[in-house]
């Protein structure tokens, strides 16, 4: 008997390596004629860029950085962000000692004294707006909102802000500040290819609802890591999401361009959200860099959009209590396209880890 995983991106590989580690046989059907989804590492000259956007991996789960430890070189990248505003390069997230410089500080010291205490709640705006008061808020967040996500920031829930937005008084200025952080040595597919060098993988062959028979045939249990509208043919509806493209800017005999990994550019009148320069995370020191635009709005399943009434989340639901309902072995989700959210690269990894322990534990 086998075990399917549908799906070979990052959660579908956590789970797959660490089933095939407690001695279970393994199968995993991807789509696409390469495994990894997003997790890219292509090369122009030599030098690496990601052709799918930046991915900074940072935990403080030491159970997921010492499986990655364990398969990966990790290099001792920590990840600092800048982001135009005010017609200066200012730190990310806003810091109050660089804020005190500017001529508009009376405006905005007055704002953050007025400030509730406990920012609002009702959608992305009111909280941002609660923290940081509305000029901070109209230079550094709404623009690249509005970018990002293609709505107005009244529409977006504020549920997933306090994890992403804050204003800084204690100097720190990585963006992270978990303990455990780096960049895998050549690249993530280094870190795919570790997860799945034992394992078996059919790529090139999509699943849906149509081939659940075929997927249910000789298994204990199956694994579900795909978008799950896409693999009922939303017949509910299609789950909105928001995806980037990138445009790579290959320049030979330079060093750098950018001041470190990721800026940002929140200015409506530009239409790319950030740019990107890989070499920072790489370490590496030839001549030559790669500058990564990315622009939002792209046919992309990159970013769950939770819109502030629920309805997104809601219908997602409705796609997990359908597959829940499907006859067959018992089967589980992992992953941010499965479960409809948007996290970071060390939450896969622990939803994965979580989904292997629930499967074993269903098969004893």
């Amino acid at each position: 008997m086998t075990i399917r995983v549908i799906g070979a991106g990052l959660a579908g590989a956590t789970v797959a390596h660490l089933l095939h580690q407690a001695g279970r046989r393994v199968e995993v059907l991807e789509g696409d004629p390469t495994w990894g989804g997003q997790l890219r590492t292509a090369s122009a000259g030599g030098i690496l860029y990601e052709p799918a956007g930046a991915h900074i991996f940072h935990t403080s789960d030491t159970a997921v950085w010492q499986l990655v430890t364990g398969l990966v070189e990790m290099l001792p990248y920590r990840h600092a962000v800048r982001t135009e505003a005010f017609d200066r390069v200012l730190s990310w997230p806003p810091q109050l000692s660089e804020l005190r410089e500017l001529p508009q500080w009376a405006t905005v010291e007055r704002e953050l004294a007025s400030r509730p205490a406990v920012p609002r709640a009702d959608n992305f705006e009111s909280w941002c707006v609660g923290l940081m008061g509305e000029t901070l808020y109209h230079e550094f967040i709404e623009g690249y909102t509005r970018k990002q996500w293609g709505e107005d920031p009244k529409n977006l829930t504020a549920a997933w802000a306090p994890k992403r937005i804050e204003l800084r008084e204690d100097g720190y200025r990585d963006l992270f500040r978990d303990p455990h952080q780096g960049w895998p040595s050549g690249g993530y597919p280094k870190l795919l290819d570790a997860l799945l060098r034992e394992v078996p993988v059919v790529m090139g062959q999509r699943v849906t609802i149509d081939d659940w028979e075929d997927v249910c045939a000789g298994a204990d249990a199956i694994v579900v890591t795909c978008a799950l509208d896409e693999f009922f043919a939303s017949h509910l509806g299609a789950l909105p999401w928001r995806g980037v493209r990138l445009v790579n800017h290959y320049l030979p005999g330079v060093d750098h361009v950018l001041p470190c990994g990721v800026l940002n550019t929140p200015s409506p009148l530009k239409p790319h959200t950030r740019a990107i320069e890989t070499k920072w995370m790489s370490g590496q020191t030839e001549p030559g860099t790669v500058v990564s635009y990315e622009y939002p709005g792209a046919p992309a399943r990159h970013y769950p959009i939770d819109d502030v009434a629920g309805a997104n989340r809601a219908l997602a639901r409705r796609y997990l209590d359908e597959l829940a309902a499907l006859p067959g072995p018992p089967r589980f989700v992992a992953g941010r396209l499965a479960t409809y959210t948007y996290i970071d690269m060390d939450q896969v990894i622990r939803q994965g880890i979580n989904t292997a322990r629930r499967v074993l534990e269903a098969l004893g």
